[in-house]
């Protein structure tokens, strides 16, 4: 019987690849109808013709993401058994092998049940064999599904297991945090109901009205005189969230420092901030749009930004985007490198944020544009995140 099937999909792949669409409706059927055993045994056909020396393996690729989006958004486990026995990526090692854990991790929090996951997963099932990379991912992503990691004595060992190893995502909580309240599905949202927030414009990334600047409030600006004391250490921190839009792809980060010598009001911020030297608004004539907004929503603006990929190259996806902007916020805020991530949200709550439009010439205006402010606690120190994108 198995001979037969994997010949009947030896002449499949053999027919035309240009059909891909229609072996990607054929994926679609076979894993709709529970025929997970064909989905098994297209996985190892499509591993094996990849591994032949000289063999582009783009287009198996790309039909292995096919068959891992189909089986993963089929909720069971059988079909979550039939997922663990592909192989993550072609080829099955370095970079994109990272990428696909990654990716995979993701997809399988979005469509799986906790509870299978588990069993499947972490019960370590025979012939499942994921790595240790992939089930932390997945445990943090699950953590960004709002699923009760603790409650699950297998998920909660596993998080101890990764502080105990010094994992990078070990410093993340098991729990979604009150600073990430707007990740949460809101009680009557529509099906595609997603956190994730359109590209670019103030108008999308910034839910409160602009903030005018009157006579009075840049008179007393005026006497502020906000000296740069921005170190690369403290740059690189802040940006960590656009990382990959500057090392995978053409964009441009601008994070900036500056202490004051008096506390600045909220109040007056926006007046202050016209006289920041800030490096996307050059001189006067580009002054930036300012909008105040929530902690909650800054932080949405940046985890869509470093899951989603930029113009060229691929997100950070949910867990290590998560970690990223962490290590954002906390540069923003001023905290200690290794602050707890619970201590950094403190000061995130205490802070006053604000989003710019990115408006100026600096920015490409794309796709790919965000620019936020932060008043930190005791209103002496101001910090600004600009970053842009292009293809």
């Amino acid at each position: 019987m198995h001979n037969d099937m994997t010949q009947r999909i030896k002449e499949l792949l053999d027919s035309d690849f240009s059909a891909a669409s229609a072996l990607g409706e054929e994926i679609r059927r076979r894993v709709s109808s529970g025929d997970f055993e064909w989905a098994t045994l297209l996985g190892a056909e499509l591993a094996r013709r990849a591994a032949r020396e000289g063999e582009d393996s783009s287009e198996h690729a790309f039909l292995l993401d096919r068959l891992q989006t189909a089986l993963a958004a089929t909720a069971g486990q059988r079909s979550l058994r039939a997922l663990m026995r592909l192989p993550s990526s072609l080829p099955a090692e370095g970079p994109a092998q990272i990428r696909a854990e990654r990716r995979l991790a993701q997809l399988v929090a979005l469509g799986q049940r906790p509870e299978d996951i588990v069993s499947v997963v972490y019960d370590e099932e025979p012939g499942i064999a994921a790595s240790d990379e992939f089930k932390a991912c997945l445990l943090h992503e699950l953590v960004l599904e709002d699923v009760a990691v603790p409650e699950y004595p297998l998920l909660r060992s596993f998080g101890e297991a990764l502080v105990t190893r010094q994992h990078p995502l070990a410093p993340l909580p098991l729990r979604l945090l009150s600073t990430e309240r707007a990740l949460l599905r809101p009680a009557h949202a529509p099906r595609d109901w997603t956190w994730t927030l359109p590209p670019a414009t103030v108008k999308e990334h910034s839910d409160r009205p602009e903030l005018h600047v009157s006579a009075e409030m840049r008179r007393r600006g005026a006497e502020f005189d906000p000296v740069d004391v921005t170190v690369p250490e403290a740059a690189e921190a802040m940006g960590a969230a656009v990382r990959h839009w500057r090392e995978e792809s053409n964009g441009t980060v601008a994070a900036q420092e500056f202490w004051c010598t008096s506390p600045v009001s909220a109040d007056d911020f926006a007046a202050v901030f016209e006289r920041l030297p800030l490096t996307p608004w050059p001189g006067k004539e580009q002054r930036a749009r300012l909008h105040p907004a929530a902690s909650d929503r800054v932080l949405r603006v940046l985890l869509t930004a470093a899951v989603r990929s930029p113009a060229y190259g691929s997100g950070m996806f949910g867990a290590y985007g998560r970690l990223a902007v962490w290590r954002s916020l906390g540069g923003l805020v001023g905290a200690a490198p290794d602050a707890p991530v619970d201590d950094t949200a403190m000061l995130v709550e205490q802070a006053h944020w604000f989003i710019a439009d990115p408006s100026s010439d600096w920015f490409h205006q794309v796709a790919w544009d965000l620019a936020v402010a932060v008043l930190r606690p005791g209103g002496q120190d101001i910090a600004v995140l600009a970053a842009t994108d292009t293809d």
